[in-house]
């Protein structure tokens, strides 16, 4: 009878070895065929669970992630996402709660007789029961020295009678943990192909629109050039032979193509720094009937040569906007021009505005050609213009939707297009209206707690909701969380710009009041940040800025910012807010230009002196400087850039002279001014103004902007 039971135990054996052998081998078939790592884990579990006769939910596979270094769970995938979140990722770290996290911390097997430490305890404890499984086995999955994984399974058998299915394992492990690796380095070099592959075609896309752009730049570049060449040689050649009203003609045509060359230089400016991060909103309140007078005056040719009639629709729930002036100005003249161009002669232009929530949405409508669906998106793409129906007012680069576009967005907002083929355009756009946050503001207009409150009724009436408050100072963050707490909310306050983004992610807050002004990240960039973020992007967020108006706008003590060429009508207005206007007195106000570049001070001296000031030029930094000590000028208007002494030098000893400290200074320069640069010459000027388009009636602007003389 002992020959016969060695005899039936030995066929057994064999057929055990023999099933171990066939599961081996289907475990490595696979890992060959498994199209993804996950995929890899999920069936060679299964596989796993039939070698050892549990069922196939027991056997839990973790992933290793070096980059969080962490364990992911993979297997099984079918209760996967009823594991919590502690479970399902795993910090590996001495310590650590779960065995998983552990064997990949020690790299060594854990045996355990608790089966109720398995991960899928929690699950299935009472079916593991029905099991009888007594050991559970946690190894580390390691190929040359390297973590892949953690393989997690019970047994039937106990701790002493379990050496036999370790030595199956450990070549089931070693076989997984190569495959692993095997897959995970397949898989990092099919993204590296696709990124490769993604690239080569960015590549080639951006050669096509460099060609594209390069050839629609030197035909917007040379049309305007032949033009200013043509009719200027024409004059200087026939200045005796030609009427003055050809003369005029051709100066107006000359003028023309110069500000269209000005343009088409503007933008492209524009959206390179929009693309490099580079370009600083300064934020104020504005009368919302400024920027309409802007349009109208800016666009009064184009609306008088097509007989526009031109509407406004501005809503009277408020009537100041906080927005960067220059660039509002641009976004809403770039859409107003757009809608004039494609509108029929005789035709009509709206501009409307009225409040949505906490934005305020502003729509221009024409009633021209309109454009077709598939062409709508492209506008906003730079360099690409809508065609179907538009050949004859195709002209400029296509940049203007593009760099409208990303002006918007940098105010916290979005934009869309509405178009029905032959029935005119509407575009549309929206952004935060921004609350002021002066406590006397607060409660006149009760706009913070009319926002708080009209989001506070829309949630459950038994819960009260959270409101996150991003203010880094202390007393208006208190101020601001008893007018919160009024409303029905509790309260959360982040100090600065990375703890409001951090919180906001964490907290998921129902509504959240972002100041502008934040140490480390500014308001803005929370804002963009958050809007672009899954989680955060529907929180609505109130804007409340305590910003005051000069401090942000001209952060270098100045009065106003020019860019060359000027302008006669701004220059003029420019000195009319600083009132140093000319008086019925024997002594004109007296105006120092320190400027190497004698094409501007001369611009500059005819265009003040017609204004009945008196003009004094210096074409050195040092004789600027002692010309100043000796006349005692009202205002010097400076260049930045000049050789010997630069124009930062003559304002740092214009400063420290006692007979020159008082003067005001206004920056006449065609450099960018950076933070840095506005930073180094705070207290020293009163305004500043860029070559490349100020404006007689800027420089004048500029001037009656300065504080003494009022």
């Amino acid at each position: 009878e002992d020959g016969i039971s060695i005899f039936f135990q030995d066929i057994t054996e064999k057929k055990r070895d023999q099933r171990q052998k066939e599961v081996l081998v289907e475990i490595s078939r696979t890992i060959n065929q498994a199209r993804h790592l996950d995929e890899l884990c999920v069936l060679v579990a299964e596989k796993i669970s039939l070698l050892f006769d549990i069922p196939s939910g027991f056997v839990c596979v973790y992933l290793y992630d070096p980059r969080g270094n962490e364990v992911r769970l993979v297997a099984p995938a079918a209760i996967e996402m009823e594991f919590s979140q502690q479970v399902v990722h795993q910090r590996v770290e001495l310590g650590a709660p779960y065995l998983p996290a552990r064997a990949a911390f020690t790299r060594e097997l854990i045996l355990a007789d608790q089966i109720a430490e398995s991960t899928v305890a929690s699950i299935l404890l009472d079916q593991m029961r029905v099991a009888d499984l007594k050991t559970l086995i946690v190894m580390p999955l390691v190929v040359q020295g390297e973590l892949q994984g953690v393989l997690e399974l019970p047994s039937i058998k106990g701790k002493g009678f379990i050496t036999a299915d370790l030595e199956v394992l450990s070549v089931v492990g070693n076989e997984l943990a190569g495959g692993m690796s095997r897959k995970r380095l397949m898989d990092e070099l099919r993204t590296k192909n696709l990124e490769l592959e993604s690239q080569t075609q960015k590549t080639l896309e951006a050669s096509d629109t460099l060609k594209k752009f390069l050839a629609t730049f030197s035909h917007e570049l040379r049309s305007p050039l032949n033009s200013i060449i043509g009719f200027s040689e024409l004059i200087t050649n026939q200045f005796g032979e030609l009427p003055p009203a050809s003369i005029q003609e051709f100066m107006q045509n000359i003028y023309t193509s110069g500000k269209h060359l000005q343009q088409i230089i503007n933008d492209i400016l524009d959206l390179s720094k929009i693309e490099a991060g580079k370009l600083d909103l300064h934020i104020a309140s504005y009368p919302v009937s400024y920027f309409r007078e802007s349009i109208e005056r800016v666009l009064a040719a184009a609306i008088k040569e097509k007989s526009i009639k031109l509407e406004f629709g501005f809503s009277a729930e408020f009537e100041e906007i906080v927005v960067d002036q220059t660039r509002f100005k641009q976004i809403l003249i770039n859409l107003v021009g757009n809608a004039i161009k494609f509108s029929q002669p005789a035709g009509t232009v709206s501009v409307s505005s009225r409040r949505v929530d906490n934005d305020i949405q502003f729509e221009v409508r024409d009633n021209g050609v309109g454009i077709k669906p598939e062409e709508i998106q492209l506008l906003f793409t730079p360099f690409r213009q809508a065609t179907s129906g538009r050949e004859a007012n195709r002209q400029g680069m296509g940049l203007g939707l593009a760099i409208t576009k990303k002006l918007v967005e940098l105010h916290g907002g979005t934009i869309w297009i509405e178009s029905e083929w032959g029935k005119g355009t509407s575009v549309h756009f929206k952004m935060p209206m921004i609350v002021d946050a002066t406590s006397e503001r607060i409660l006149q207009a009760g706009m913070l707690l009319d926002a708080l409150q009209r989001e506070n009724y829309a949630k459950d009436p038994n819960v009260k909701p959270l409101a996150l408050i991003v203010e880094d100072s202390q007393q208006a963050s208190e101020l601001l969380r008893v007018y919160v707490e009024s409303a029905g909310y509790r309260v959360e306050v982040a100090h600065d710009g990375e703890e409001a983004i951090d919180m906001a992610k964490r907290l998921h807050p129902n509504v959240i009041t972002l100041d502008l002004m934040l140490p480390i990240k500014d308001g803005w960039q929370v804002l963009k940040e958050l809007k672009r973020h899954p989680l955060c992007k529907q929180i609505p967020i109130i804007i409340v800025s305590i910003i005051d108006e000069k401090n942000l706008g001209f952060s270098l003590g100045a009065v106003d910012y020019f860019v060359k060429p000027v302008n006669k009508a701004d220059l003029l207005q420019a000195i009319e807010r600083v009132h140093i206007l000319p008086k019925s007195s024997d002594r004109p106000p007296t105006v120092l230009v320190i400027d190497d570049d004698r094409a501007a001070t001369d611009l500059v001296q005819v265009i003040l002196e017609n204004e009945g000031y008196r003009v004094l030029k210096a074409f050195h930094g040092k004789d600027g400087v002692e010309l100043a000590a000796r006349e005692h000028p009202d205002l010097v208007i400076l260049d930045l850039i000049m050789p010997e002494m630069s124009g930062f030098n003559v304002a740092y000893q214009l400063k420290h002279i006692p007979a020159t400290r008082s003067i005001p200074i206004v920056v006449l320069t065609s450099m960018e001014i950076d933070q840095d640069t506005q930073a180094r010459m705070e207290s020293y000027i009163s305004g500043i103004m860029s070559k490349s388009s100020f404006t007689k009636r800027d420089l004048l602007r500029e001037i009656s902007n300065i504080e003494s003389f009022r």
